[in-house]
């Protein structure tokens, strides 16, 4: 049998979604409801293709997504929250550079990065690439962490990644826009896109009209980001502050 299709069968009969990949992107459209569990279709996908693997994050993970690339890392994480995180189940990205998924339990539905050290995400429902697949740039295999159990993430860390509440304060003074736009668009090029991240949500906290996150949206497009790239932003901002 071949290895993607054992790998993705494998997963399947332990309850994950899986769904073919091309490099790291799903083959498939409409892959969130397309993904499946049913060994029928996955042969179907796998029998002909050697595709890479890819899952669905299971409704009670929550993935911590390391990104030494983008300047993330473990260690920022642990110092931030005061904390050692405790051993979990770990992917181990095919790209060689200390990249990693960290799973771990769930704690409430909503989740936010906003409080996250600089290449770190938090993910929730998204696809997520599996072991054995092979990095695109690379031609390495993602492979598994030491073999533990989903681990439940410390208190400390709980409250980093928790949305709070936002309620709009009387009297704020009205966003200053143009000063938000102009200050991202000083920032060097590798830094634009947390630049803009921190723009849009200090907007969004002094309630600005939707003109004026339009303008931000519209400086964001000036400056290279994709006009679905730049209003993902403002949506995910905005679900974190609901």
């Amino acid at each position: 049998m071949r290895p993607m299709l054992r790998a993705a069968l494998e997963l399947a009969d332990a309850g994950w979604r899986v769904i073919p990949l091309n490099g790291k992107k799903p083959f498939i459209l409409g892959w969130m409801q397309e993904a499946t569990t049913d060994p029928a279709t996955i042969r179907d996908w796998w029998t002909s293709n050697e595709y890479n693997v890819g899952a669905v994050i299971p409704d009670n993970h929550v993935v911590i997504d390391i990104d030494p690339h983008n300047g993330g890392s473990l260690e920022a994480l642990e110092e931030l929250a005061g904390v050692k995180m405790p051993p979990t189940m770990t992917i181990k990205s095919g790209r060689g550079d200390g990249s990693m998924h960290l799973h771990y339990l769930r704690p409430f539905p909503k989740t936010t990065k906003v409080r996250m050290p600089v290449g770190i995400d938090v993910l929730t429902s998204a696809q997520v690439v599996m072991p054995p697949s092979i990095h695109p740039d690379t031609g390495k295999p993602y492979r598994w962490g030491a073999d533990v159990p989903v681990a439940r993430l410390p208190i400390e860390v709980i409250s980093l990644i928790r949305p709070k509440p936002y309620t709009p304060r009387r009297g704020r003074r009205a966003v200053n826009i143009s000063g938000l736009i102009s200050y991202v668009r000083r920032q060097p090029k590798g830094q634009r896109h947390d630049a803009y991240h921190w723009a849009v949500r200090r907007a969004v906290e002094q309630s600005a009209p939707e003109r004026q996150i339009r303008k931000l949206i519209e400086a964001a497009e000036d400056l290279g980001f994709t006009p679905q790239e730049a209003r993902r932003v403002v949506d995910s901002v905005r679900k974190a502050s609901a």
